[in-house]
């Protein structure tokens, strides 16, 4: 082995060892947190709720970190996961739409690359971090060209007595699963064990974000059927988590929580899913809040 194959060895396996890494901190981004036990968590409790579900989580990181690394982005950054929670949500996006599995994965890994490539032109070009932008426009663009190329949507799933989303109280608990897209009480609970790995006052915020959207919800004149599967708690779940995680205190997260119900409403009402918008639109507004207030203090 001559000098240089010697010099230059240390560094091959430092960027690998950041790849690597970024498999699990890259599902754990989804939460916005860059930890490898709580990534690793999130993954079991995908598991729980499917075995596909458990692997598109995986297969998403993991398309998302290798297109990070081929457009040269710095492996201390990819290692943080920041390249791959986009590419997590598009696969399982993919995954829980149509079928089958097979078509659904390729499909997946093909918009994970594509939400991957916007984040680095987000990431170049905005004055705020894009969050999940690049999931929800990618999910957009694969749910409009399922439609039109008529792919088989995927096989509604009954939800087992252990997983099920039985009475509206569980949306306590589903909300923190639905932030992958996922149902079910138990893996919401395997993923506020995660957040709790990281910092006890993040699962306590999600819970109360997902608690507070349920009880905002069932105050309706008529309430929605589907309360327990969390669809309208994940968002209040996690903008809570994204707000305690970048500093922000409980009352920022008061004003969110209305917010992205409200928002919502309005995303659904012109016929698009809204995923994790309302919390995009969110965090942007208090990104950009943040900033306002730093330039004028100058």
């Amino acid at each position: 082995m001559n000098a240089t194959s010697k010099a230059t060895e240390p560094e091959v396996r430092h960027g690998a060892r950041h790849l690597l890494r970024a498999v699990p901190t890259g599902i754990s981004q989804v939460y916005l947190q860059d930890s490898v036990p709580a990534g690793l968590l999130f993954v079991v409790a995908l598991l729980l709720a499917g075995p596909q579900l458990g692997l598109a989580a995986v297969v998403g990181s993991g398309v998302g970190v290798l297109t990070a690394a081929a457009l040269r982005i710095p492996h201390e950054r990819i290692g943080q996961g920041l390249f791959g929670f986009n590419g997590t949500l598009v696969v399982l996006g993919a995954v829980g739409s149509f079928q089958p599995l097979g078509l659904a994965l390729l499909v997946g890994t093909a918009g994970a690359v594509v939400a991957t490539v916007l984040m680095r032109i987000a990431d170049a070009f905005l004055t705020v971090p894009a969050r999940t932008a690049p999931f929800v426009f990618t999910y957009w663009l694969t749910v409009y060209l399922g439609h039109r190329l008529d792919w088989a949507p995927a096989a509604a799933t009954t939800p087992s007595p252990v997983l099920g989303t039985h009475g509206d109280y569980l949306g306590l608990f589903t909300a923190e699963a639905e932030v992958f897209l996922v149902s079910g009480w138990l893996p919401g609970v395997v993923m506020l064990i995660g957040l709790a790995l990281v910092r006890f006052r993040l699962a306590v915020g999600a819970f109360c974000g997902a608690a507070a959207s349920v009880l905002a919800v069932e105050l309706l004149p008529i309430t929605p059927p589907d309360v327990s599967t969390g669809v309208y708690g994940f968002n209040a779940a996690l903008v809570v988590v994204g707000l305690l995680s970048t500093g922000r205190g409980w009352r920022s997260c008061v004003l969110a929580v209305p917010a992205v119900l409200l928002l919502h409403g309005a995303i659904e009402a012109v016929g698009l899913v809204p995923t994790t918008f309302p919390f995009v639109l969110a965090m942007w507004t208090a990104d950009l809040h943040r900033r306002y207030r730093g330039s004028a203090r100058v």
